[in-house]
């Protein structure tokens, strides 16, 4: 099973940020688990990768943001976004449900963690507890996107319970999908572990189409 997402080979500058990035992230999480958020400063953690203190600002905000990363290495999220918004457009029009899943499968074979990573940072998490609030913070700036974009594919009320149904749902899903990718023994691509989890939601809940009507 290959541990990371294939992303297309960048050019050297951005091959070289990217090592960066990555550098900071890795020394970040090591530090954290040697001796704790509190245990190094920003500076400590640029002396370890051979950087400004300057240059640290241009990645990350504070040093919890190192710790955690990003996940949006390789296509651009709002390529994506916009690829799903057309496919609503097409003719026929894909399925929501089928353009969801092809949206989420991207976005997780487009990840640049490897499993390593992966428990790395599931370590430091159980470590230093009060960084999942930051974390939660993304996941919900991201879950408000991406319903906006469903009420606005589907052409729905802002106030309508069905994108924001499907972003909980869907967002579930990719979690418990992302935990068995990274699961020891896996041979399979993300995408495969998540469309296994959409076959097993169709066929719990069969679903139908949803009248563009506010809700009684």
């Amino acid at each position: 099973m290959p541990d990371s997402a294939t992303t297309t080979e960048p050019g050297l500058r951005e091959r070289k940020r990217l090592q960066t990035r990555s550098a900071l992230v890795s020394e970040a999480r090591a530090l954290t688990l040697e001796g704790g958020l509190t245990g190094f400063t920003v500076d400590q953690l640029c002396e370890r990768v051979g950087i400004s203190r300057r240059t640290f600002f241009n990645y990350f905000s504070a040093k919890e943001d190192a710790v955690l990363g990003h996940s949006e290495d390789g296509r651009p999220e709002e390529a994506l976004l916009e690829s799903f918004l057309a496919s609503g457009g097409a003719e026929p029009p894909v399925p929501l449900l089928e353009a969801l899943t092809l949206l989420f499968s991207d976005f997780g074979d487009r990840m640049a963690i490897s499993r390593e990573e992966y428990r790395t940072l599931s370590a430091v998490l159980q470590r230093e507890p009060q960084l999942l609030a930051r974390m939660f913070a993304r996941a919900e700036a991201k879950a408000q996107l991406l319903t906006d974009v469903i009420v606005e594919r589907e052409g729905l009320p802002a106030d309508h319970p069905m994108p924001r149904v499907a972003t909980f749902v869907l967002g579930g899903l990719a979690r418990r999908s992302l935990d068995e990718f990274f699961a020891e023994g896996n041979t399979h691509t993300y995408a495969t572990v998540f469309r296994r989890n959409i076959d097993a939601l169709r066929h719990l809940f069969p679903l139908q189409p949803i009248e563009n009507q506010d809700p009684a």
